[in-house]
């Protein structure tokens, strides 16, 4: 097993020069758990620069996700989080876990055909549940925290964007309080047996419009009109969202979604919403 430089640049920009040492320690760790948890590894999912995720064939036979990340309290955070949507069937179960070795291990969902090449599904389903479903957990951090630390992310990845940076402390303190999935978008959404499945949750508490706006300024999205079209619609979907708390949101996070993209239409109109 081999951890290529592209990896290790994104977990670099992530966690800083000493996660190197967790990335050569990796191989170790995923032989240790695979003995402990009777697991065979397949291959490795790519993924981004938090977790690395192995496709396991289990002990009966079924299939299951080891994933595993340096930053313990990145897996503390999502292992209390799944267990609070226990109750929905929109989020994905947790097997076992050791959060000490940063391991979640989660079962396969079948097909598991992300939504990211659909770009005008909004999962109402999937939104509703990760609202209702839920038991509140305590020891969660608050949402203002993560949006800090997103900002503190983009002006690692593109410094020419800082000045645009700072903007939503003021918003997570309103809106309908709740648990914070803090990552749902198309590649974080999977078509299950069942109906749609939320996965890879970066859990908050604090406003949940937070949720929407990688719905709002969905992957094509690049023009006013379509921004508040997309908006019309999700506030036809979900009763408590209100629409011009959404759009408030989509300014504050259009630089942090800038900063990922290459230079393009929707990148020039994501930053143009984050000057207003």
């Amino acid at each position: 097993m081999t951890v290529d430089d592209s990896i290790r640049r994104k977990f670099t920009v992530r966690f800083g020069p000493a996660v190197g040492e967790w990335l050569d320690a990796l191989p170790a760790l995923v032989e240790s758990l695979c003995a402990r948890w009777n697991l065979t590894v397949e291959h490795a999912i790519a993924v981004g620069g938090t977790s690395r995720v192995f496709r396991c064939r289990r002990e009966d036979g079924s299939r299951a996700f080891l994933k595993l990340t340096p930053d313990r309290e990145v897996a503390t955070t999502e292992l209390t989080a799944l267990r609070a949507w226990r109750r929905s069937p929109h989020m994905v179960d947790v097997l076992v876990a050791d959060v000490d070795a940063g391991a979640l291990l989660l079962p396969a969902i079948a097909p598991g055909t992300m939504i990211e090449d659909e770009p005008e599904l909004i999962p109402f389903e999937v939104l509703r549940s990760l609202r209702e479903d839920v038991d509140l957990p305590a020891g969660l951090p608050h949402l203002s925290d993560r949006v800090r630390f997103m900002a503190e992310l983009t002006v690692r990845r593109a410094p020419e964007l800082e000045s645009l940076t700072g903007k939503g402390i003021e918003l997570t303190e309103g809106g309908v309080q709740g648990l914070v999935h803090g990552d749902l978008h198309g590649r974080n959404v999977l078509r299950g047996p069942h109906g749609l499945v939320a996965i890879d949750p970066r859990p908050t508490i604090g406003d949940l419009t937070f949720d929407l706006v990688d719905w709002a300024l969905a992957p094509g999205v690049a023009t006013r009109e379509e921004l508040e079209r997309r908006i019309t619609r999700i506030t036809a979907g979900l009763s408590y969202v209100d629409g011009e708390r959404l759009l408030a949101w989509c300014s504050a996070v259009a630089v942090i979604i800038a900063a990922t993209l290459r230079p393009g239409a929707q990148r020039d109109f994501l930053v143009e919403l984050a000057q207003r």
